[in-house]
């Protein structure tokens, strides 16, 4: 009997050190992205946009009529470093990393008006990230992180027995992990983020990204037909500013879009094929809550046209973005070419917080 009171005491003193050796991953301060099947449409403030560490599930209403959401696939098995395409543990740290093919990000959109309706789906992945710092001093910043969590778990541990003392870790070890982690996360935190902000802003990105669009005409199920296929590139550099969480960030962008219903003013039907070739940039100011972002498209094919809008977004929340843009369209089948937008992005995490192995 003492043997297995000794073995069972042994085991819990285990899983309470794994607990604590275990290191926290915050999640709460990823992105909410832009959709990509918004993107093919043109319909929303910004086309251009990297693929970065973002929510697992986030809807965007930039625009009543074109509601959009993401799903980001595979994050929910991948632990707090896999989560940045950085392995499982500490020595799996690569300052350059493709592991981010891993967790692709799928995205769906319906668009209607008075005439027609659109259906489409989108798909984009990082191919490829540099974070701006080597192996080294990732790993010092970590450890950085990994000292501040472990004086977390201590004052948790001192706050279940000081305020839950019906919770015994060794008669009911479920129950008292179970509230031992509701304390931890109410526990307001000051880790040092450094770490956090070398994850959360590479030095550089590439990414891919595919999309398909269904087009309705006259809002009739039946009358469906193939719209718009598109695949596109986006290359992101980004740059450290003066002052905490402030950064420039450059991207360029390449697409090839093939137009299956273009509208046919004198058979006024959508008929008309073309293919275009896109190419452009944007330039973007983040200043820690405040983004300000200008992109140029320039269109070449069948059809010579440009794009030229100003965005901005705020971050309200870590799950609430107020986003907007203005400026100069592609010109659509009704000849408008205005970019007026003002709406919020939803997004949420099934877990905030990603445990990791330290080796």
């Amino acid at each position: 009997m003492k043997k297995i009171i000794f073995f069972s005491c042994f085991l819990i003193t285990q899983i309470m050190v794994s607990q604590e050796t275990n290191k926290i991953v915050d999640l709460k301060n990823v992105q909410i992205v832009n959709s990509t099947a918004l993107a093919l449409l043109d319909n929303t403030a910004a086309v251009i946009t990297s693929n970065p560490d973002c929510k697992d599930f986030s809807i965007n209403t930039e625009n009543l009529s074109n509601i959009s959401f993401d799903v980001s696939l595979n994050k929910g098995k991948l632990s707090g470093l896999e989560y940045y395409g950085l392995g499982n543990s500490t020595a799996d740290f690569k300052q350059v990393t493709t592991d981010k093919l891993l967790r692709p990000n799928v995205s769906g959109v319906v668009t209607k008006n008075d005439s027609t309706a659109n259906i489409a789906i989108g798909f984009n992945v990082n191919v490829l990230t540099v974070f701006r710092v080597n192996k080294e001093k990732m790993d010092s910043s970590f450890r950085i992180m990994t000292k501040s969590a472990k004086e977390l778990n201590s004052l948790a541990d001192a706050i279940m027995a000081e305020k839950y003392p019906q919770y015994d870790k060794f008669t009911n070890p479920e129950k008292y992990l179970e509230q031992r982690n509701k304390v931890l996360d109410s526990i307001p935190t000051k880790i040092s983020d450094e770490f956090a902000e070398i994850l959360r802003k590479p030095l550089l990105m590439l990414d891919v990204a595919s999309a398909y669009s269904i087009l309705y005409p006259n809002n009739t199920f039946k009358d469906n037909q193939p719209d718009r296929l598109g695949v596109w590139s986006t290359l992101t550099a980004c740059g450290k500013l003066a002052g905490k969480n402030n950064y420039i960030n450059f991207y360029g962008f390449i697409r090839y879009l093939e137009d299956k219903a273009v509208y046919n003013k004198v058979n006024l039907n959508y008929d008309d094929h073309m293919k275009y070739f896109d190419f452009g940039g944007k330039v973007q100011l983040d200043f820690n809550d405040l983004s300000i972002g200008y992109e140029y498209i320039k269109r070449n094919g069948n059809g010579k046209d440009y794009r030229s809008v100003g965005m901005i977004q705020y971050k309200v929340t870590a799950d609430v973005y107020l986003t907007g843009g203005f400026g100069k369209n592609f010109t659509s089948d009704s000849d408008k070419d205005l970019v007026s937008l003002f709406g919020i992005r939803w997004g949420i995490n099934k877990k905030d917080i990603r445990e990791s192995k330290v080796n």
